[in-house]
């Protein structure tokens, strides 16, 4: 039986070549590497099954944006298509509702398999009442799903990671909590993964580097998610486990804006290989999962 690890990354896409403008382009992190002409490999050696951008428009005009983005990968449904438009930020009552029938991880769990989210959530996220909660499309998913939310003692005790990986943004918040190195970080992610059939994670700084057209700090998030991600590789075990690296739009991979952009969003899958297609729009990633798991797709409420 197949697992599945989804790391997800807010805000790369597939950009130019020039190390100028692309960060992505300047050879400093392999792992990620995925521009108009270049492909990642590991420093191992280790080269992904498949590797493109992905369509992130999805047929709907403007900006590819974070609710939509993701709400369509984590559910397999053409949310920008039913919305009218791309959405930002968290998620509103329409895309709750697309979360909440069509979450992947309560798709995996209703087929008697195992799926969480890897994150840890601090004690103020569990003191704050649910109804004023912002929610990220990822909380939302994993809302659905009944599984529960990892904690500050996971976190401590090596059973979870922050969205930061070494926890250099919860220390300038004022968090209380020892610096991990990247390495520390993926090794923990590749160790919970192997104990369950999906797990995800989320990694956000990218995007809010590529916004702030903060180079210094978008080399800094890079430099992490490379090394992080070469420790993950190098402890699954690669011949029954897929490693899918995913974003839900471009940002960061253009340093000449501040906004999104209309390239293609990051895909590389490595180790265990599918039979059939790799996916080609955010809104294959999920039936290209759960067919990856064997479990059968459910008729979902997908617009044209």
């Amino acid at each position: 039986m197949r697992r599945v690890l989804l790391f997800f990354i807010d805000g790369i896409g597939v950009g130019m070549d020039d190390p100028a403008v692309n960060p992505l382009a300047t050879g400093d992190f392999p792992i990620l590497a995925l521009t108009s002409s270049l492909r990642p490999s590991s420093r191992s050696g280790l080269h992904p099954v498949h590797t493109h951008g992905l369509d992130a428009s999805l047929g709907v005009p403007g900006l590819p944006q974070s609710a939509t983005g993701q709400t369509s990968i984590l559910t397999g449904v053409n949310a920008p298509a039913i919305m009218g438009r791309h959405v930002s930020g968290f998620p509103g009552p329409t895309l709750r509702a697309i979360l909440e029938e069509h979450s992947i991880l309560k798709r995996i769990r209703a087929a008697g398999r195992s799926a969480g989210f890897l994150n840890a959530y601090g004690a103020t996220f569990f003191q704050t009442e649910p109804s004023r909660r912002r929610l990220s499309a990822t909380s939302l998913a994993t809302l659905a799903s009944g599984a529960g939310f990892r904690t500050w003692e996971d976190l401590v005790e090596g059973r979870a990671v922050v969205h930061d990986l070494t926890h250099w943004r919860m220390r300038e918040r004022g968090y209380e909590v020892p610096l991990r190195t990247p390495e520390e970080a993926g090794a923990i992610i590749a160790e919970q993964s192997m104990a369950q059939d999906f797990s995800l994670f989320e990694y956000f700084e990218t995007d809010r580097a590529g916004h702030d057209q903060d180079r210094e700090r978008a080399m800094r998030c890079l430099g992490d998610l490379d090394r992080a991600l070469e420790t993950v590789l190098a402890r699954v075990d690669l011949a029954t486990t897929a490693v899918l690296v995913v974003s839900d739009h471009g940002n960061l991979e253009d340093g000449r804006v501040k906004t999104h952009t209309l390239n293609p969003a990051f895909f590389a899958a490595w180790g265990a290989a599918y039979g059939d297609a790799p996916p080609e729009k955010l809104t294959d990633l999920t039936p290209w999962i759960l067919r990856a798991l064997g479990i059968e797709e459910s008729a979902r409420a997908d617009a044209p």
